[in-house]
Order: structure tokens, then sequence, then C-alpha cells
């Protein structure tokens, strides 16, 4: 058997390029990595967030033309159907109010 040629330099440094590119393409299409902020999301921002649809996203733009939410509490206060619950559970999937997430999360269920 021969001994095989190390690859070029300029193909190392290619394909390590294209590596760095992929894997940084990977998070930048996982909103959930960095948090949605509600306060500054756009409607198809806010409709990545596992929970939010339409309608809800709506509502939540709607509510902060209004002035922006000063925490999860005062996120409850003001849009109907959003309790510790469903707090917990949009916090859980990438929600952040102010930078913050729910304080009771939900945790997603361990596999068995």
């Amino acid at each position: 058997m021969t001994a095989r040629k190390p690859a070029h330099p300029t193909l190392r440094k290619a394909g390590a390029t294209l590596a760095f590119a992929l894997v940084t393409s990977l998070f930048a299409a996982a909103p959930s990595f960095a948090g949605t902020e509600v306060n500054t999301a756009n409607q198809a921002e806010l409709e990545m967030v596992i929970g939010i649809g339409p309608d809800l996203s709506g509502r939540l733009l709607a509510e902060r033309a209004k002035g922006l939410f000063k925490d999860w509490a005062d996120l409850q206060k003001r849009i109907a159907g959003i309790g510790p619950v469903r707090s917990g559970k949009l916090s859980a999937a990438g929600l952040t109010v102010q930078g913050q997430t729910y304080p009771f999360a939900a945790q997603p269920a361990a596999s068995r």
C-alpha cells in the first residue's frame, strides 16, 4: 500500500470554513437558543415560539403597542389566557420578558 498524501493546506482551510459556516447557520436557524424577547420580536418571530399562533401573536403585539411588558406578571395581567401554566410553557419554548425566563418554566417530561 502507498502512503496517502496529506491534503493541500488550502483544501483543509476551505473544509474548516465550510464546517464553521454550517455550524453557525444551524444556530442561527434555531431561535430558542437565544430566546425570543416579547418586547422586541415581530409577529413572525413570536409565531416561531411553540404555543404562539397568529391570534396570540396579534394580541401580544396590540398590547405591547400600549406599552412594553414590565415582567411576566404584567404580561399575565394584560393578556387573557396566559396564566402561570401557559407562561411556563412559553418560557420553556424560548419566550422571555425583559430578558427573563418565567421562574416556573415547564420542564420537558423525562423519557422512560
